[in-house]
């Protein structure tokens, strides 16, 4: 009887630790399973309504990813120097424009899972800076020329580019939203504007006000439009071109005002003024 008793003591030990062990368990999946939920939301991937906003070329209005989010592409540009636009790789080098809280200085820039370039350039006092564009090395061709049709042609190899950003912009044409060529540059007047942003698109709610008095500003020379209703934008369209319907760039979104129908940006004057080396991308 003695060791029947043993016995059954011992079995019932063993199954309050096999009950403490599974209890311990369920606590670590619980735990490990809340994260896993809590994080994902953060680390999923959000496409664009328009899947041409994520391909290449860039242009005015593209997505792009930085190391702590995504932002919005406001201006291509190329160099004004005819001597930094000599050889084919320079001729296809492109630079654009985003706000500078985007990203930090160095900062690597993606379009979906291929990076772009880094941030060369911030501004001291506007939010915006500079991102340079390596172009594309293409297949090297054979160049092949014969001086004369009875002799052999003789051929040479040479390496040519593809910029990985043009002179363009998300636009409303003829109902819907295209890449239309960027006529040039100007300021908001009395007339309707537009932004276009990765997240909440083409938008043409928008005209010129004054920004009120005593507001606090994280950045100097920005100026401000008015929608006339609330949550306008979304984070991700944070540098992203202002645009009027002739395609001309006004500006660089900076940010919504909280708790009012006010949008933030740079205008294009203060952006060219700054970045007077550069001068915008043609539309190709």
């Amino acid at each position: 009887m003695a060791v029947q008793a043993s016995h059954a003591a011992q079995a019932r030990h063993t199954r309050g630790v096999l009950r403490r062990q599974a209890a311990i368990l369920l606590t670590v999946v619980a735990v490990l399973t809340g994260t896993l939920n809590y994080a994902t939301p953060a680390q999923a991937v959000t496409i664009p309504s328009n899947p041409d906003r994520i391909r290449e070329p860039v242009v005015a209005g593209s997505k792009v990813n930085t190391p702590t989010g995504s932002c919005t592409v406001g201006a291509v540009l190329i160099p004004r120097s005819i001597y930094s636009r000599i050889t084919p790789y320079q001729r296809a080098t492109r630079w654009f424009v985003i706000a500078k809280h985007c990203a930090r200085m160095y900062a690597p820039i993606h379009v979906g899972t291929s990076i772009l370039g880094d941030v060369v350039w911030q501004s001291a006092t506007s939010d915006i800076e500079l991102v340079r564009v390596s172009p594309r090395p293409d297949p090297s061709p054979l160049i092949c020329v014969a001086h004369h049709p009875k002799n052999p042609a003789v051929c040479s190899p040479f390496q040519t580019f593809t910029a990985r950003a043009a002179g363009q912009v998300f636009m409303t044409a003829r109902g819907h939203v295209a890449r239309l060529p960027v006529t040039g540059s100007g300021a908001a007047d009395d007339d309707r504007f537009c932004t276009s942003g990765w997240s909440t698109g083409v938008q043409c709610i928008w005209h010129g006000v004054s920004i009120p008095p005593r507001t606090p500003l994280s950045y100097e020379h920005l100026v401000a439009g008015e929608s006339g209703q609330l949550l306008n934008l979304d984070p991700g369209d944070s540098g992203g071109p202002v645009v009027n319907y002739s395609a001309e760039l006004l500006g660089i979104i900076s940010s919504v005002l909280p708790r009012t129908t006010l949008m933030l940006y740079t205008p294009m004057s203060q952006v060219l003024s700054e970045l007077h080396d550069y001068q915008l991308a043609s539309g190709d």
